[in-house]
């Protein structure tokens, strides 16, 4: 209400009622702080591993969307994916999660290997 009224009185001064526009305005903005100290608090409870996994699988069915393909290069991940699973340990540690989730696996082709996200997950 207190964000409302700001909103109505820098839009029309002290005087009126302030409309509907003005609270779903500031209902809006509300939620989305209300959301985001959710998220930051539980990155605090989470492990780093998991949430390196966690990063790792939102970037990746991102990625597939974006491209089309289930299939992403590992090169690509290590140059473009989270910073917290840019080295091989990690990657594999995080990859490892996400198999054993259902969630993704690493292949092999020749000498290229890719990260196959669960189509599954990609028609949701």
């Amino acid at each position: 209400a207190r964000l409302a009224a700001l909103f109505h009185v820098l839009e029309h001064g002290p005087a009126g009622v302030i409309g509907t526009d003005h609270l779903l305005g500031a209902e809006s903005i509300v939620r989305w702080h209300l959301h985001e100290a959710r998220r930051l608090l539980t990155e605090l409870d989470t492990p780093p591993a998991l949430a390196a996994a966690i990063r790792l699988d939102t970037w990746l069915l991102n990625e597939a969307r974006a491209t089309g393909s289930p299939r992403i290069p590992t090169t690509r991940v290590y140059q473009y994916g989270p910073a917290c699973v840019r080295d091989s340990r990690a990657l594999k540690e995080a990859l490892a999660t996400l198999t054993e989730r259902g969630r993704a696996r690493l292949e092999q082709e020749g000498r290229r290997r890719f990260v196959a996200v669960n189509p599954a997950l990609l028609d949701a």
